[in-house]
């Protein structure tokens, strides 16, 4: 990568490229781009790691997932309320994935209670990379995934912006503003948690969120929480971990009440990996699942962004189970190819074409967080091991995408900053409130621009693989 293309787009030198850092870093701190350290005290914030100038995107494809995103919305609460939609996706990962198992069995149990009235809120993220042909032309946007439980840094993409604002004005760029999107996501994510509290209708009910023990990505949590109080003055918000919730949470006439508090809104910032809970923490979910309490997300919801339901979406005629055929087929554009590796015909064709081309697919486990995808040799060797086995259904092939890479500089606190090339992942806020008969609200929600180095496999920020980053529209 070029060392000129950065420097000629923004005015950066090697003389200036340090300060412009240090500015950059203490503008980050101010504006609370910070997280909580592993390895410091606990009252220690250090900067998230961040590019140092907002990357190029095609305008063209930042507004495509723009426009599609309510209707990924739509198509993701339906499916949240159909159990059989999401027994015909899961039915084969639920018999070697003890951890979807057990949401999808207090799917199953809320769902025979019959409440066709119960609404679920989705804070959902949908995330794409860009393609590029043979020639490296870039050819379109494709989906990487979805997002529904614990979608993270639409607390923070607003400021992120502001910071590459305050850092282009530095350099003496001029008459740019236009060129780098508003991004209300931290309003838009609270709007919606909002309505969720309107919807329930009981004004001296609160807002839970369900935090880890120790929350590493607290700033932006906290700029959700503060954008809530700031939108609406009246409710109460309370933040308890799983192990609070044992002996705190409990049902009185189906409502769920929490330190003697009835919760209209449960807003979950963790359980979205195995090690969230400990045994007894599901029965504390299934206890909130079960309670007229809205779910962010339902276990409906969270199960709809699974890997093998992404999948499922990209096989003919799916879409237009849920969508008119012309928006199924605009919608259809982003989808990368998927194959579920089930113990049939199709799966073992899936199977034989990564071991073949592992180079050209991505091995998806049904997890959450960053770093749980393989990647080259690694798909051919948990392919060859796994594959005679009933565990290979627990993953699913994917088409890697090609996506180029620019010049930029991450920050990253103590290193000396350098100008390199990384790759841009896009993510589109979505919201949606209903239930299985209504919609209260479906709207796109803003968006979060993530950057990684080209020789990195992953983008998710707090478990330290990518940056944050905003999009320069071209």
């Amino acid at each position: 990568m070029e060392r000129h293309i950065l420097k000629t787009s923004y005015g950066i030198v090697d003389e200036n490229l340090q300060s412009i850092a240090e500015d950059a870093i203490d503008f980050a701190m101010f504006k609370g781009i910070t997280m909580r350290p592993r390895n410091l005290s606990h009252d220690t914030r250090v900067p998230l790691p961040f590019c140092l100038v907002p990357s190029k995107f095609p305008s063209r494809w930042f507004y495509l997932a723009r426009e599609l995103q309510p209707y990924l919305n739509q198509v993701l609460l339906d499916i949240a309320h159909s159990r059989d939609v999401l027994k015909e996706c899961l039915s084969s990962t639920i018999e070697v994935d003890e951890f979807t198992s057990n949401i999808y069995k207090i799917f199953e149990a809320v769902d025979r209670l019959d409440r066709t009235e119960q609404s679920s809120l989705g804070l959902l993220r949908s995330d794409y990379l860009l393609n590029m042909d043979d020639s490296g032309n870039v050819i379109g946007l494709k989906q990487v995934e979805n997002n529904a439980i614990a979608a993270s840094f639409g607390g923070l993409a607003p400021s992120v912006r502001h910071l590459h604002e305050f850092v282009l004005e530095k350099l003496g760029q001029k008459a740019f503003h236009h060129l780098l999107p508003e991004n209300e996501s931290d309003y838009e994510l609270a709007r919606g948690l909002i309505a969720a509290w309107d919807v329930y209708d009981n004004p001296s009910s609160i807002i839970l969120f369900v935090v880890e023990e120790v929350t590493y990505n607290i700033c932006d949590q906290r700029a959700l929480e503060y954008a809530i109080l700031d939108t609406e003055k009246d409710v109460e918000i309370l933040r308890c971990t799983f192990k609070d919730l044992r002996t705190s949470a409990i049902l009185r006439d189906e409502k769920l009440f929490v330190h003697g508090k009835e919760v209209a809104v449960v807003y979950y910032r963790t359980g979205y990996v195995p090690e969230d809970y400990e045994p007894i923490d599901w029965e504390t979910r299934f206890l909130m699942e079960k309670s007229r309490a809205i779910k962010c997300p339902s276990a409906g919801l969270h199960l709809a962004c699974s890997k093998r339901v992404q999948a499922f979406l990209t096989r003919e005629g799916i879409l237009e189970r849920f969508l008119p055929q012309d928006i199924a087929d605009h919608v259809r554009q982003v989808f990368a190819k998927q194959y579920s590796l089930e113990m049939t015909e199709n799966g073992d064709r899936a199977i034989k074409l990564g071991l073949e081309n592992p180079d050209k697919y991505v091995l998806k486990p049904e997890r959450d967080g960053g770093g749980n995808n393989l990647y080259g040799e690694d798909v051919k060797t948990t392919l060859d091991r796994i594959k005679s086995t009933e565990e290979r259904m627990a993953y699913i092939l994917m088409e890697r995408i090609n996506p180029p890479a620019i010049s930029n500089c991450i920050v990253l606190g103590d290193c000396s900053p350098e100008i390199g090339g990384i790759v841009c992942e896009l993510g589109a806020f979505g919201i949606i409130l209903g239930s299985k008969k209504k919609i209260f609200k479906n709207n796109y929600g803003g968006h979060l621009l993530r950057s990684k180095r080209i020789d990195s496999n992953e983008t998710g920020v707090a478990a330290g693989f990518g940056a944050l980053d905003s999009p320069y529209l071209e």
